[in-house]
């Protein structure tokens, strides 16, 4: 029997299709307001692009991760850690490095978590973030591997650290994990579980692309034990990052000050934006979207496309999530939703 391709994944729905907006509604992409990747509307490269000059080696050599990035991670994130090619890149290999195993995730939370254990044969279960809570507080059913997103994706829900230490304590007793996606937590640091002591037996994720602006970076670190970012590491392989990308990550993580302004401007954006929001049904945020629960979200993100503002639509749940804006932008977006209350 001849060899065939393997039938294709089902696709897991993504923010920062912008090109398929304009396709679909129209107009040239200056006139689009995108929200709908929550990445940072400030970015690391626009801030500093006039004085950047690359080293021609990472364009030349084959790149290789050297002492001083490895040092610059450990600077920022206060713990060594495993560079990927965004934190994705970790989020497709990571199911490959265990035998089969009973996977909860936590419910509506970025979709390639679930996608991706379920591709490698493992049993996913989705689950809220109170079903969680009361399955570690009952302590009589445990999975295998725990996945939460924190802060939580589309929701902002937040996990304390307190509570992510415990579960993880409770994991350990059957030989369990937990993985922590945060993706969305370097506008607050201090919420990071990487402030507190790792367990052996936690998985945190984090991406340099949503806080720092530089989503096409392509990005991220796993922090992990030895034995699993050894796994991983095998798994993906020589070479697993640019080495421009590499190079202008480790500028970026060593800004602090532009790191300082940054929170700032985000804190003071989505306050505003928070605020302008009031008279819809904010049901979640974090420092770099807003998420507002609609009756017909489809429709809601039509509107909006009619309107040149790209939206991240979450049908299943009802919600429309809407990246940060800058204060310029915040008039355009709030008279335009303003249309979503009034009668057709």
């Amino acid at each position: 029997m001849a060899i065939q391709i393997k039938p294709l994944l089902q696709s897991v729905a993504h923010g920062a299709n912008l090109s398929y907006a304009i396709q679909k509604f129209g107009g040239a992409r200056s006139e689009w307001l995108d929200l709908s990747s929550a990445v940072s509307p400030f970015s690391w490269w626009a801030d500093n692009k006039q004085k950047v000059i690359f080293p021609e080696a990472v364009f030349h050599d084959l790149p290789s991760f050297n002492d001083e990035l490895n040092q610059t991670i450990q600077a920022y994130y206060g713990i060594a850690g495993l560079a990927v090619a965004g934190s994705q890149a970790a989020i497709q290999v990571l199911p490959q490095c265990f035998t089969r195993a009973t996977v909860w995730v936590l419910a509506g939370a970025y979709g390639e978590h679930a996608a991706c254990w379920r591709a490698e044969g493992h049993t996913v279960v989705e689950l809220t973030q109170d079903e969680i809570e009361v399955n570690f507080l009952n302590g009589t059913d445990f999975p295998d591997v725990l996945i939460v997103v924190n802060p939580g994706n589309p929701s902002g829900e937040l996990f304390s650290s307190a509570d992510l230490q415990q579960w993880a304590k409770q994991l350990a007793t059957v030989g369990g994990y937990l993985v922590c996606d945060e993706a969305f937590i370097d506008a607050t640091p201090e919420q990071s579980i990487l402030a507190d002591d790792m367990p052996a037996n936690m998985i945190v994720l984090r991406s340099l692309g949503k806080f720092f602006g530089l989503a096409g970076l392509r990005f991220g670190v796993l922090f992990a034990s030895s034995d699993i970012k050894a796994a991983l590491s095998q798994r993906i392989g020589p070479w697993p990052l640019a080495g421009a990308s590499a190079w202008l990550a480790q500028q970026a993580l060593e800004d602090i000050a532009w790191q300082c302004t940054q929170r700032q401007r985000l804190q003071e954006c989505s306050g505003a934006m928070r605020e302008a929001l009031t008279s819809f049904n904010l049901i979640g945020s974090t420092s770099l979207f807003c998420t507002l629960a609609v009756p017909n979200v489809a429709a809601a993100q039509v509107l909006l496309a009619e309107h040149k503002i790209w939206t991240r639509c979450f049908r299943q749940q009802g919600l429309l999530r809407l990246g940060l804006v800058q204060p310029h932008e915040l008039e355009r977006l709030r008279l335009t939703l303003d249309k979503l209350n009034k009668p057709v």
